[in-house]
């Protein structure tokens, strides 16, 4: 082989590689994938179209990153979460995501807003017709979209940390009544369009912490349904994002 096509070759992997990273990362942070879900890298590289060698990387990335994690006979699953785990994850979300909040809104545009508000009725479409998965798909776009306004290369991948691990246990509060009808998300935006950063910050801390009360106290009660519940969910295309 030429030192041309060595090149194009190994650039070819990495483009690969990036793009099943890059999936499986939009799985987790959107909720796509839950807590205690195994993965099986043949089924994973049938629906990546490639081979098990940039996925089983991807994974080992992944874990390497504490958003997975390796069982003791090699297999990878989604962490479950400790009531502590949940509590300690969504103190930090409130903190991180609050101050990201509050510094969008200083540098808020209304292109960025109309953007917002855009996604943001998505998320009530959605909803509105019991298309659950497309409405963690569209929360998530919300979120980040304003987070991008930041500007921020330093806040940014420390919040995409946390999504990694709280993202997946986003599925298991679509079942409770109101906390996906996209109001809490009408807060951030009025203070977003004021540019006050205050009430962003409050706006944010309200809208994250109406989901992460509900999965703390299910954590807390032991409900079977929750994300340290002894789950059975083996990877399904009706939940990947491919």
């Amino acid at each position: 082989m030429k030192p041309k096509e060595k090149i194009e070759t190994k650039s070819a992997r990495g483009n690969v590689q990036d793009k099943v990273l890059a999936g499986l990362r939009y799985g987790l942070m959107s909720g796509l994938f839950v807590p205690g879900q195994v993965f099986s890298l043949r089924k994973l590289a049938a629906n990546f179209g490639t081979s098990a060698m940039p996925v089983r990387e991807s994974l080992s990335r992944l874990i390497a990153a504490n958003a997975l994690e390796e069982l003791p006979n090699r297999s990878v699953q989604v962490p479950r979460l400790s009531t502590e785990s949940l509590e300690e994850l969504f103190e930090l979300r409130v903190r991180v995501e609050g101050m990201a909040a509050g510094i969008a809104a200083r540098k808020m545009t209304d292109d960025g807003l109309r953007q917002l508000e855009k996604i943001n009725q998505t998320v009530k479409d959605a909803h509105d017709t019991g298309a659950m998965g497309e409405v963690l798909k569209a929360n998530q776009s919300f979120h980040f979209a304003l987070y991008r306004q930041t500007s921020s290369s330093i806040l940014l991948p420390i919040i995409e940390g946390l999504w990694l691990r709280s993202g997946p246990t986003m599925y298991f509060s679509l079942s409770s009544p109101g906390l996906w009808d996209s109001s809490s998300h009408l807060d951030i935006l009025k203070a977003l369009e004021r540019r006050d950063s205050a009430a962003a910050e409050e706006a944010m801390a309200r809208d994250i912490m109406k989901t992460g009360n509900y999965l703390i106290q299910q954590s807390k009660e032991g409900v079977r349904t929750g994300p340290i519940a002894e789950l059975s969910f083996s990877f399904d295309a009706e939940h990947s994002p491919l």
